[in-house]
C-alpha cells in the first residue's frame, strides 16, 4: 500500500495543482458568460478546461510510460479533443428567423478547451495569460466594439406581460411599430397565467430605447429583462 501510494504521489503532486489552476482559469471565464446568461456559463467553463486539462495530461503521462524503448506521441490524444470540442461548440450556435447567434460562445468553448490542453501540457503561466487575455476581449473589446465601431451588438429581450384578452398585447404590438415587424414574427410563450416575449434588443438604437420607455407604459407589463 505504502509502496503505491508512493509510486502515485509525483502523479497526484503534478496533477492536482493544474486541476485547480483549470478550474480557476475555466471558472473565471465562465463568470463573465454566465453574467451574460451565454448557453455555455460557469459550470459548462470549468468542465471543459479540466477535461481538456486532464487528455492533455493523460497524452504526456502515456506517451512517457510508452515511449520506453519506442517512440510515442503525446499529442495523439489531444489531437482529438481538438476536433471533438468544435462538436460541442457547434451546438451552442442557434439560427432563428434570420439571425445566428451563439457564435462567441462557440469560439469561447475552443478557447477554454485550448487554455486547458495548455495547463495539462505543463505550461500554467501561458494558461493564466491566456485566460486574461480572453477577459480583456471579452469585456474591454466589447466596450470598445460599440463605442468606436459603432457596432450594433444585439441581447434577447424577454417582456413579461398580462393574458388579459390581448388588451396588453396590442399595446406593446403597437409599441413594436419601432422594429416594422408584427408581433407574431417574435418569440411568444404562455407561462402560467402571462406570456413571454422575446425580441432582439440593441441599446445602441434610438427607436430601441424608445420601445423600451414605451413598454415601461403600458399597465400590463409585468416585467422587462434583458438577456445579456
Amino acid at each position: 500500500m505504502l509502496e503505491s501510494w508512493q509510486t502515485m504521489q509525483p502523479l497526484v503532486s503534478d496533477f492536482l495543482p493544474k486541476a485547480l489552476l483549470a478550474i480557476a482559469c475555466g471558472g473565471l471565464i465562465g463568470v463573465e458568460r454566465e453574467i451574460k446568461s451565454k448557453p455555455a456559463g460557469f459550470r459548462t467553463n470549468i468542465l471543459i478546461c479540466l477535461g481538456s486539462m486532464l487528455f492533455m495530461w493523460l497524452s504526456t503521462q502515456v506517451a512517457m510510460v510508452v515511449a520506453i524503448g519506442r517512440p510515442a506521441d503525446p499529442g495523439r490524444i489531444a489531437a482529438q479533443v481538438v476536433a471533438g470540442i468544435g462538436f460541442l461548440g457547434a451546438g451552442t450556435i442557434i439560427q432563428s428567423r434570420g439571425r445566428i447567434t451563439g457564435l462567441t460562445s462557440a469560439a469561447m468553448i475552443w478557447v477554454v478547451s485550448a487554455v486547458g490542453m495548455t495547463i495539462g501540457a505543463g505550461y500554467s503561466v501561458i494558461g493564466v495569460i491566456t485566460t486574461a487575455l480572453v477577459l480583456l476581449v471579452l469585456v474591454g473589446l466589447g466596450l470598445v466594439e460599440r463605442r468606436v465601431f459603432r457596432r450594433c451588438i444585439f441581447n434577447d429581450l424577454q417582456i413579461a406581460f398580462d393574458d388579459d384578452n390581448g388588451r396588453t398585447r396590442r399595446e406593446i404590438e403597437h409599441a413594436l411599430r419601432s422594429f416594422g415587424r408584427p408581433l407574431e414574427s417574435f418569440n411568444l410563450k404562455h407561462a402560467g397565467d402571462h406570456l413571454v416575449l422575446t425580441v432582439p434588443y440593441c441599446d445602441a438604437h434610438p427607436h430601441h430605447k424608445r420601445f423600451l420607455g414605451e413598454l415601461w407604459k403600458i399597465e400590463g407589463v409585468r416585467e422587462v429583462r434583458p438577456l445579456r
